[in-house]
């Protein structure tokens, strides 16, 4: 079972806060779960409010994300895929190691991120 201690909370209320996601994601019973339960207990151990604490957080570390991270994982690392096994297709025994190649994924990203269709 995971464990969120009352300092890691107050660190990712603190993070949504400068981040400007505090009221932008969450409704007001989210952001009273994460005000309080740093408040009451040191870990929170209850299985509800663990599940409830983990919602919460995937929420504020999604809308944290930049824009270019998200399109790293939902646009270039596809492509990467699709690159890696053409190549592979065509005898680059190398290619595998494409698909798990940051640097490769961070290119592919910025080359589609830049790449305005208006121009086309």
């Amino acid at each position: 079972m995971v464990v969120f201690s009352s300092g890691f909370l107050v660190s990712v209320r603190r993070r949504a806060i400068r981040g400007r996601v505090w009221f932008r994601v969450l409704d007001g019973a989210e952001r009273a779960i994460l005000t309080l339960a740093p408040r009451c207990v040191e870990v929170v151990r209850s299985p509800m409010l663990v599940d409830a604490v983990a919602k919460i957080l995937v929420k504020v570390a999604e809308a944290l994300r930049t824009p270019l991270a998200r399109f790293r994982s939902q646009v270039a690392r596809p492509l990467a895929e699709k690159i890696s096994l053409i190549a592979q297709e065509w005898g680059n025994l190398a290619a595998e190691a494409w698909v798990r190649d940051k640097g490769f994924i961070q290119y592919l990203a910025v080359c589609r991120f830049n790449d305005i269709s208006v121009f086309k």
